[in-house]
């Protein structure tokens, strides 16, 4: 009897040792908790989602007890979440989309500042420095995403056309002007074609030469030489406006399809010859010639750029009616993005297999059904750093310490906002702003094309700002400017 009762022992222990998993996976079931995280779906949502997300759930319950529903929804339907005040737990925010500081200030972000330093140290020092982009008045409100937190400006050429066949050399590095002799040559050969993409956006990242305060409208300038800083209306930026002249020019030189204005986008002609973009030094993902149909050299003309605008890129913020059992169980999902990198690549990639794998210098590429069925942005559900590093193809590789060289570039050559840390209030002047905003609307298009000769729309949309109320605006940010300039202090 005691030999059966060993026997029936025995063989109960092993089904437990060999059943463990789903035993204390179901025991535990109870215990997990489920996040509502909304996430910017960038023009549409990853056909694979489902399928990845349940992957990572997976992962995420076992290690720390904590899944996701994750939403991949469009910048209007954030924006009436935030305005009729629907529950979540965490969602996308940033300086371009779902503003971080009108939300913060406006109460609809959990103060995190003690909670993230007691209960997930790991992350906290993770972010580091970066903390501040998240900061009002020295409380944080948000989790920055660390990806390229400094804009560099780059314009990408047809190698085989400039360098193979007209024998001219793409630098490394231009200025903004330096363009032309390549727009000129392109021109002359296609007369009736448009050598410069241009949609009704303007060129990629036109506008990080500023620290923008309202929009376009209200920037500091990089190159400020003041002694104090100061909030300046655009067309006292001789570089923007510079900008502004060069890119009309272009436009009545014929570089510049005559509907930019128009054009909701020119991705779908890929035999335009020059385009811009905003990247980082050492990225490929602009060099692929099976994209392109030919090979690609990339030319930075500006940054890195460094602010508050630049380095809210992406964060994620937590709701401010979260209990605070779900706010932890928030922080601890971002903790395991951040510092573990296996389960940070299945967001960022897929299911490694099926959307992407692992090559052998470390970086991953992405497999066909992740280029048709799981490609997303690494902003969108966390931080670029901390995941493996993309190759554009078997033999264009990526440098796995790709992130280490951009950091370290942005403390050797990073351009740095003396304005970094502050944000505008804007309480007082909500509807100047809103007016402003809408004269703006009407030539912002028009200028960012070059369609507009700015020489011509400037001085009108001058006086239709300070009739709108502009100068005042303007004496309140540069009020509350000086104030933050002497705490800085």
């Amino acid at each position: 009897m005691k030999k059966a009762y060993l026997y029936f022992s025995i063989i109960f222990l092993l089904m437990l040792i060999l059943t463990g998993c789903s035993i204390n996976s179901a025991k535990g079931d109870d215990d997990i908790i489920t996040l509502r995280w909304v996430t910017y779906d960038n023009g549409s949502i990853p056909l694979d989602a489902k399928e990845v997300i349940a992957k990572a759930n997976k992962v995420s319950a076992e290690k720390i007890g904590v899944k996701v529903d994750l939403e991949f929804q469009p910048s209007e339907k954030i924006n009436l979440m935030m305005a009729s005040g629907e529950y979540y737990d965490m969602v996308f925010t940033s300086s371009w989309l779902n503003s971080f500081d009108k939300n913060a200030a406006a109460g609809c972000y959990l103060d995190i500042t003690e909670l993230v330093q007691r209960e997930t140290p790991a992350l906290y020092d993770t972010i580091g420095k970066y903390w501040d982009c998240a900061k009002l008045e020295d409380r944080i409100y948000g989790v920055p995403t660390l990806k390229d937190m400094g804009a560099e400006e780059m314009f990408r050429l047809n190698a085989d056309y400039f360098e193979g066949q007209k024998g001219m050399t793409i630098p490394e590095e231009m200025t903004f002007d330096e363009l032309e002799p390549f727009l000129e040559t392109y021109k002359n050969d296609y007369p009736d074609k448009y050598p410069l993409a241009m949609d009704k956006s303007g060129v990629p990242g036109y506008l990080n030469c500023v620290e923008r305060i309202v929009d376009g409208i209200i920037v500091i300038p990089y190159d400020c030489d003041d002694e104090a800083v100061k909030a300046i209306p655009f067309w006292e930026c001789d570089e923007l406006v510079n900008k502004y002249r060069t890119l009309h020019r272009w436009y009545s030189k014929g570089y510049i399809h005559p509907d930019a204005a128009t054009i909701q986008s020119t991705a779908a002609d890929i035999s335009i010859p020059v385009r811009g973009g905003v990247a980082w030094r050492g990225y490929k993902g602009y060099s692929n010639p099976d994209q392109w149909g030919f090979n690609v050299k990339t030319s930075i003309y500006e940054g890195p750029y460094l602010s508050r605008s630049s380095e809210q890129g992406a964060l994620f913020a937590i709701c401010a009616a979260c209990p605070e059992e779900k706010a932890v169980a928030c922080l601890k999902y971002l903790e395991l993005l951040n510092t573990d990198q296996k389960f940070r690549d299945i967001l960022a990639y897929g299911i490694e297999g099926t959307h992407f794998e692992y090559l052998d210098n470390g970086t991953i590429l992405r497999l066909p059904a992740g280029n048709d069925r799981y490609h997303t942005g690494l902003y969108q559900t966390g931080s670029a750093v901390s995941a493996s590093v993309e190759s554009v193809s078997r033999t264009i590789l990526a440098d796995p310490d790709q992130w280490k060289l951009v950091y370290e570039g942005y403390v050797e050559d990073g351009i740095y906002s003396r304005a970094g840390g502050f944000a505008y209030d804007p309480v007082n002047n909500e509807d100047i702003i809103t007016a402003v905003r809408a004269v703006y609307s009407d030539y912002s298009t028009e200028l960012c094309t070059g369609t507009s000769d700015p020489d011509k729309v400037i001085p009108e949309i001058k006086k239709r700002m300070e009739a709108a109320g502009i100068d005042e605006l303007l004496d309140d940010i540069n009020s509350q400017l000086q104030v933050w300039e002497s705490q800085a202090k």
